[in-house]
């Protein structure tokens, strides 16, 4: 009789413990499904982030280079230079060589501020003519010389995208920019870039910690995918590795064919991913940028054992875990955001503020100095003899001269509202708010003192062989007229710092030159004493 009445209540025990099991089985269920769709969610926000930015910077890269050409095809005195050239030199008259020096000097210039690796002047057929060092005998390679001559058709540059050849020891950007005078073609600018150096470290940079994650620039051809830039598993094959149709599961492939946004795929190691393609406007790139699935799904499954507790407990576990990674994931978001709004606008050699930073803050000056009427100085600084330092020593040098350089110069404009910026190459700009022309002049003065005290070595400095920086300085002059016009404004005032600059130079390096307008006689101080 007992074990009968017995029986009712094990039943019943059982199935109560067996629902409850059943429920905390079920409820870690779908808190694990909700935390592994967060740890995705996540993982797709990153990644969308991350593209987003590094296609901006590949706007910028672009839309620097074929600038560059543009400004080049609108230099009427150099195209006029040019034309007297080839006249000089078809009639053999004693002009041609001066004439030789001024291309080459112009040439040199292009090569040495936009950081152009190779620049030449090519005849109206694609022979070589001129480099900023020389005569070089030869032809356009055929990529090139077909650039050439749609740029003849369309009067505009022309790119060849990154590539290999036997031309060059290194992957390279080539940009062919027409030059036309009187309306006829008379010849062209060849400028190559080395993309290792320029175009590869805008997609190598990641902001957070993973083994999987990269970016690559592919482009259709003929509906093949060419990848432009170097992946984690192939590092040497780019720009020659080709994707076959034969693979419709890989996300470069699919992103020609017109993917576009997050979606899943796998690449060209057979892996899953998650993917999100972009195309680079203006361009035939596009943008793909990855990471391996099971890297950003990975579940944490110590929270799983802890909701097998009680189930209060346990319930109260998860909710803080579930409150907490919420948390965490805000602050990583607005920290990985923070963190490439930074890289964004700092140069990466040397840590200084980069062209963009520099852009805006001069804007941001500009309005305050127009609304309060107050002064605002530019200095525009170049190392003496950098190339020649640089080659001498080789870039590793040259690279940590620069640094020195540049914080030398932060150094002594080491205001909160002053900006030191790398301007190109070995050139930068000192921007300082509510500065009149004589403290920028004092300070221009100070800076060219302190980087000829740090006394670096250089062989081939006229200074006591020491590196040298030379300082053009110029300062806003209010003008109703043109203080509406902040692109008119920026133009000016950094012409006439550069025109300075030049001018420093000219009289002999190692000194300061100020723009007329700034007041005074435009004397170049004393050069520093030893």
């Amino acid at each position: 009789m007992a074990h009968d009445n017995l029986n009712p209540w094990l039943r019943s025990a059982l199935l109560m413990v067996l629902g409850s099991g059943l429920l905390l089985i079920l409820g870690g269920y779908l808190i694990y499904k909700d935390i592994e769709n967060r740890h995705r969610h996540q993982a797709e926000r990153e990644l969308l982030l991350v593209n987003q930015l590094q296609l901006q910077n590949l706007r910028t890269w672009r839309k620097s280079r074929l600038t560059d050409a543009q400004t080049l095809m609108g230099d009427v005195p150099f195209s006029r230079i040019v034309a007297q050239w080839h006249q000089a030199d078809a009639a053999g008259l004693p002009a041609e060589p001066a004439l030789r020096a001024l291309i080459q000097s112009r040439l040199r210039l292009l090569r040495e501020q936009a950081g152009y690796d190779a620049v030449y002047l090519v005849g109206a057929d694609g022979e070589l003519l001129l480099t900023p060092t020389g005569i070089i005998p030869g032809n356009l390679p055929a990529a090139e010389a077909d650039a050439l001559r749609r740029a003849w058709d369309q009067a505009q540059p022309m790119t060849v995208e990154p590539r290999r050849d036997l031309t060059f020891a290194f992957p390279f950007f080539s940009l062919l920019a027409p030059v036309y005078f009187d309306d006829e073609p008379i010849a062209a600018v060849w400028m190559v870039m080395d993309v290792r150096a320029s175009l590869y470290p805008l997609l190598e940079k990641w902001p957070s910690v993973s083994q999987t994650a990269e970016s690559a620039l592919v482009v259709d051809e003929g509906g093949r995918a060419r990848v432009l830039t170097p992946l984690r598993g192939l590092p040497d094959a780019a720009p020659s590795l080709l994707i076959a149709p034969d693979r419709p599961d890989d996300p470069m492939l699919q992103a020609i064919q017109g993917m576009r946004g997050l979606f899943y795929a796998h690449d060209y190691r057979g892996q899953p991913v998650i993917a999100m393609a972009s195309s680079v406007t203006g361009s035939p790139w596009y943008l793909v940028s990855k990471v391996d699935a099971q890297e950003a799904l990975t579940s944490r499954w110590d929270e799983l054992w802890r909701i097998a507790a009680p189930v209060m407990a346990g319930l109260l576990c998860v909710w803080l875990v579930l409150a907490y990674m919420q948390h965490k994931a805000w602050r990583r978001e607005r920290e990985l955001k923070h963190l490439l709004e930074l890289q964004v606008r700092q140069d990466p050699l040397t840590g200084v503020a980069n062209r963009l930073a520099l852009d805006e803050r001069l804007r941001e000056d500009w309005h305050r100095a127009v609304r309060h009427g107050a002064p605002l100085s530019v200095l525009m600084i170049d190392v003496d003899n950098f190339k020649r330092y640089n080659d001498h020593y080789g870039h590793v040098t040259g690279d940590q001269c620069l640094r020195r350089v540049a914080e030398v110069i932060s150094t002594v404009a080491s205001r909160a509202t002053d900006l030191v910026a790398r301007y190109g190459g070995e050139e930068f700009v000192v921007l300082l708010p509510d500065t009149p022309a004589e403290r920028a002049r004092s300070l221009a003065q100070a800076i060219c003192t302190a980087v000829y005290e740090t006394a670096q070595e250089h062989p081939y400095s006229t200074h006591e062989q020491r590196v040298t920086v030379s300082i053009g300085v110029a300062d806003l002059t209010h003008d109703p007229a043109s203080d509406r016009h902040f692109e008119l404004v920026r133009k000016n005032l950094l012409e006439r710092a550069d025109a300075a600059l030049y001018a420093a130079k000219s009289a002999g390096k190692n000194r300061v030159k100020w723009d007329e307008m700034v007041g005074g006689t435009g004397f170049e101080p004393v050069t520093p004493a030893v």
